[in-house]
């Protein structure tokens, strides 16, 4: 049955990572908690065990995602013409091959091992001989799912696969994703059965796969006599995920999000420019509401869990040092910045990031220790986001060299961006537009041209040699408090209540000043 009236209002909010790293979405939960709401949050296992865990207030639940039968695409049914034996997938390749040297095995303990010829029908020669045909038709089928495997890679992208999407775009319109990329319907089935037993008066579904699962909980719940609004929280233009070389899952994306968009009951998202494109995209009839990913005061923050960030480096307070935190990737420009070090023979660099031991943060090492500064380039794993600012307040300068081109990098007002604010640190970024414009309105740091080091390293002298101008803007209060997460996240409290028709708070929050 539905919980009682008189209890707390019950939020269910959805997510389709392991919540750990997300740091927006265990914010939201924590926050929304502390402010009255009964918050449920719901994320992907790990592991294929699922698990439970109090999130401040808010309770986190982890489920393994489950499968669904796989689609089978164009380019799969050609492969399959092109090479008739192969098997359906690279596992069944790999037990076939195993097959292949149990029957080697038995093969040769036949023929050496006393006492182990047995019985049966057949005499030895006939078994050797019927081995030995049986593993040449599986070394053939293994032989075939490499070399297919293979094929398919080198057309994933081509017309066969163009074409496919096309057709089924045309035939299915919205619709079409099921047959592209059914990822969210493996979300559906793992969360479906929790959200209905949770009763939700709310679903907040954060980012694009999740919108679809919050929409078919809200209509299972008016299904059953009940009204659930659906707040959607966008944090990322889904048409400029990722460029043309993924063409076939992007337009999924796409129409997975085109399809749900219209079902929901409001729309909240990270910046002012990318609720510009949700309107333009979408046609939205109402502009979406803002929450800046920005960090907890530093009043809220709690006792410190490590020391600072010069410290975990090492370093002298003389010593100049420059910071990231965040993903490594190439599209955050990281070699960029890395590559500074042949060109500033005093700085140092620290990397706060999610894979310290990536292929690409390999290469940055390497790219350091070729530059004679390995010892120079300090990489760790994250803080936690509450302590981040204050470990981060101890560096000279924070960068993000975020690459340009793509749209959701020329919209985004990074997390990293407001924690280097929160922190009081002068800040660097690439010529991206809306974070670069928000560097030049405060008057917080300098501007850089993207993928260009040696402009970097200019723009890191400028501000080294001189940081005071840039730290000034910090000493005026009204600056920093509007970039709190408590400012922030009281927008979603108020979306919450104008959803459940609730009234408003005594004291009701001012909207958040865009930068």
């Amino acid at each position: 049955m539905k919980h009682s009236p008189t209890a707390k209002r019950r939020v269910v909010m959805l997510v389709d990572n392991s919540v750990d790293g997300d740091s927006r979405v265990q914010k939201a939960a924590r926050s929304m908690a502390e402010a009255g709401w009964d918050v449920h949050l719901i994320g992907r296992a790990p592991g294929a065990v699922p698990d439970t865990y109090m999130l401040g207030r808010a309770h986190v639940y982890r489920l393994p995602l489950q499968a669904i039968s796989p689609r089978r695409s164009l380019l799969d049914r050609a492969m399959r013409l092109r090479f008739p034996l192969a098997c359906k997938s690279t596992p069944a390749a790999e037990i076939l091959q195993r097959e292949i040297t149990l029957s080697k095995i038995e093969e040769v303990q036949r023929a050496h091992a006393p006492g182990t010829h047995g019985g049966g029908l057949l005499p030895r020669p006939v078994r050797d001989l019927t081995g030995k045909v049986r593993r040449r038709y599986l070394k053939e089928r293994v032989r075939q799912t490499r070399v297919g495997v293979k094929w398919c890679k080198r057309h994933e992208q081509g017309r066969i696969q163009r074409l496919d999407t096309a057709v089924r775009k045309a035939v299915h319109g919205t619709r079409a994703w099921r047959r592209l990329d059914p990822t969210p319907l493996r979300y559906d089935i793992t969360y479906a059965a929790l959200i209905d037993e949770l009763r939700p008066d709310l679903v907040h579904a954060h980012d694009y796969r999740m919108i679809g699962v919050g929409a078919r909980a809200a209509a299972r719940a008016r299904a059953r006599g009940e009204r659930v609004p659906l707040l959607y929280d966008a944090h990322e233009f889904v048409p400029g995920l990722i460029d043309e070389t993924a063409h076939r899952w992007l337009v999924s994306q796409v129409l997975h999000e085109r399809e749900y968009l219209q079902c929901a009951d409001a729309v909240v998202t990270v910046s002012e420019p990318l609720a510009e494109l949700l309107v333009s995209e979408h046609g939205l009839a109402e502009r979406p509401a803002v929450v800046l990913n920005t960090p907890p005061s530093p009043a809220a923050a709690p006792e410190r869990t490590c020391t600072d960030v010069r410290d975990a480096c090492g370093l002298r307070p003389e010593q100049p040092l420059a910071v990231y935190c965040g993903g490594a990737s190439p599209q955050r420009g990281l070699h960029t910045l890395v590559g500074t070090l042949a060109l500033l023979p005093e700085l140092h660099v620290a990397l706060l990031v999610n894979k310290p031991d990536s292929d690409y943060v390999t290469r940055l090492r390497r790219t350091a220790a070729e530059a004679g500064a390995a010892d120079r380039l300090h990489v760790m794993g994250y803080v936690p986001y509450d302590e981040l600012p204050e470990f981060l307040s101890t560096a000279d300068v924070g960068v993000h060299p975020l690459i340009k081109g793509p749209i959701n990098h020329e919209v985004a007002l990074s997390t990293k961006f407001f924690e280097f604010m929160q922190a009081r640190i002068p800040v660097v970024v690439s010529d991206v537009k809306a974070m670069s414009e928000a560097v030049k309105t405060t008057g917080i740091g300098e501007v850089f041209t993207a993928e260009d080091t040696g402009d970097l390293a200019a723009a890191l002298k400028t501000v080294l040699s001189d940081p005071g101008p840039y730290r000034e803007p910090y000493s005026r209060p009204e600056l920093l408090d509007r970039y709190t997460w408590e400012r922030q996240s009281e927008v979603y409290d108020e979306i919450y209540r104008r959803l459940l028709l609730m009234p408003a708070r005594t004291s009701p929050s001012p909207s958040p000043t865009s930068i």
